[in-house]
């Protein structure tokens, strides 16, 4: 069965948050600031680039597939 489009394939959570707090050794956070921290994540997580990497490492031939389709095609 085909994955879903919406099924989230990760997640950062409020105990991850936590934790860098924590092996930071920051002060704890109010829920507020965990709040605004959470809203902000996004910004800093080059989502495109980060599952670029991690298809080329997983599945190093897949550019191939694309350009031997291609090429298939053409024949």
């Amino acid at each position: 069965m085909p994955w879903p489009d919406d099924y989230i394939l990760y997640s950062i959570s409020v105990e991850d948050i936590r934790q860098v707090v924590e092996d930071e050794e920051f002060r704890e956070l109010t829920d507020e600031e965990i709040k605004r921290v959470g809203d902000r994540i996004g910004d800093y997580i080059g989502w495109y680039d980060a599952v670029l990497m991690a298809i080329r490492e997983v599945v190093p031939d897949v550019a191939n597939t694309k350009e031997e389709d291609d090429e298939e095609e053409a024949e």
